[in-house]
This record gives C-alpha cells, structure tokens and sequence, in this order.
C-alpha cells in the first residue's frame, strides 16, 4: 500500500470511528517545529490534553473523550509520529504541546496513557509552571530487578487481517467489548505505519521511566492521580504500589479486569476516577 492511498484509509477509519466518540467533536491540526500535528477536540473549560500510548493515536481514547469534555475541553491529537500527524515519535513534547496551547489555550491538566505519561512527565520537567493537575496511567516503569516479559513484544501479524485482530484481542481483558471500528481503526494505522507496532503497550519512549529512589523527590510536586490495570504485565501493580508509596501525595487507583487499557476495559471506572480527580485538582489551583 503507497502512502497517500495508507493516509487515505487512516483517515476513513477514523471517520468511521468517530461515532462511537458519543459527542460533536472537531478534527483540526496544527503546525509545530515537529510537523502538522492532527488533532480532536470537544467541549468547554481548562484544557485537558488526552496523551495516547506508543501506539495507535487520538482514536484510543474514543470512551473517554465524549464524558471528559461535559466537564472540560478536551484535546486528543495524534502524538508526532503517530496516527496521521507529521514528525518523528522521538520529538521532545516541548517541539510541539506549545502549539497546541497556543493554538486552544494553556494546557491544565495531562492524562497520559502507558508512554503518554511518560511524554506528561518531560512536558511539566520542560515548563513546570505550566500544567496544574497530571492522570497517568499504567506507565512502563523502569525499577530495579524487574523485567518485562519477554513475549511482550513480539512482531505483528501483518499479512492476515483475522490473525492481527487476534494478536490485540489478547492485549485486552475482553475483546468483545472493542468497537469493530476501533480494531479496523488499529489495522489501517499498522497498514500506514508497518514499523509501528499498533498493539499494547507500543512502543514505551521516552520512556520506561525511573521508579524514584526512596525518598527522593523527583516528580512534579502537583496533583497526581496514578491509575492502573489490575492485570497489566509491563508494570504491574506491585510496582505502582511502590510508586505511589515514593509519591506520598499521589493517588493511585487499581482497576480490576484490566490488563493495562482501563480506558476502553472498564471505561465507566476509568472515566469516573479521572473526572472526579480533575474536577477537584483544577478547582484547587484554579
């Protein structure tokens, strides 16, 4: 497949996914020194910027963005590299969030997903008096004596579309409860971007990132929700247990049935504990 005829495909799998959003939502891109960056936005309030893992793009998030912008605007772009933004996956988030607050207001709130978090955590390093309040969840976390399995990640499939499908089946608790769109959204992204590998967790830069030594404060003194997957293997709970322990004033939130997707798992749950953080952490430093 040519690239503009991948593009092409891209573009009708996300028009075929949006729907399932539930809500009116724009598409609209930006410029940044890191290349047009393709994102989604919807509703009213402070900005909230929905921050994919290392694969897929702003489609992950199609159970989470309708709820979240009854309360605030949301932003979910297609990190560089991903989706149908330009630039490389590698680009320091300081090359290209600016824009996107330039273009819709200053960013109040990062939720960010597996290497989403990740990208959140250098954001606030770059301009720590910027963000207000950061969700991050299931990040790859790098401690010492543990190793992520190692069929983890494996080659995908890419010559049959059912085999593809059953290789992301797996990565969730439940694949009944994926959109058909959302898998067909998925296929077309790995079609366009076959070095990408468009299954959970994807690709983990700039990440994993360092579990904090005890008592040393390294991370962002705001507040911070942690919230994971019961099941995740590239990080489980245990060692979420240690962060939060390290991050006295965090609060970490496990999702039973989940293995590290709880936003499209257990959207409900997922959504519930986001909003209700969000809605307390921006009224306090407001």
């Amino acid at each position: 497949m040519g690239v503009e005829a991948g593009v092409a495909a891209a573009e009708d799998a996300l028009a075929r996914l949006l729907p399932r959003f539930g809500v009116p939502l724009e598409r609209r891109w930006v410029a940044t020194p890191a290349g047009r960056v393709h994102y989604l936005v919807a509703g009213e309030g402070p900005c909230v910027v929905l921050l994919h893992a290392g694969f897929g793009g702003a489609g992950n998030w199609y159970r989470t963005l309708g709820p979240l912008s009854r309360h605030c605007r949301v932003l979910a772009p297609d990190r560089p590299g991903y989706g149908l933004s330009e630039g490389a996956p590698d680009v320091e988030p300081i090359a290209w969030l600016p824009a996107l607050a330039a273009a819709e207001g200053p960013l109040a709130a990062l939720v960010g997903h597996v290497a989403g978090g990740a990208v959140a955590l250098q954001y606030v390093a770059a301009r720590p008096g910027e963000v207000r309040a950061l969700a991050l969840g299931d990040l790859e976390l790098a401690a010492p004596g543990f190793t992520s399995p190692p069929d983890l990640r494996r080659p995908p499939p890419l010559r049959s579309v059912a085999r593809w499908c059953a290789s992301v089946g797996v990565c969730f608790d439940d694949r009944r409860l994926l959109a058909p769109e959302y898998l067909h959204y998925l296929w077309c992204l790995q079609q366009l971007r076959p070095g990408q590998d468009q299954r959970p967790p994807g690709d983990a830069t700039p990440g994993p990132v360092p579990l904090p030594a005890a008592g040393e404060r390294t991370w962002p003194a705001r507040p911070l929700l942690l919230i994971w997957g019961r099941g995740n293997r590239w990080t489980p709970p245990g060692l979420a247990r240690e962060l939060h322990a390290r991050i006295p004033d965090a609060r970490l939130v496990v999702i039973e049935h989940s293995k590290g997707m709880p936003q499209l798992e257990q959207p409900g749950e997922y959504n519930y504990a986001v909003i209700n953080f969000l809605r307390r952490a921006l009224a306090d430093t407001g």
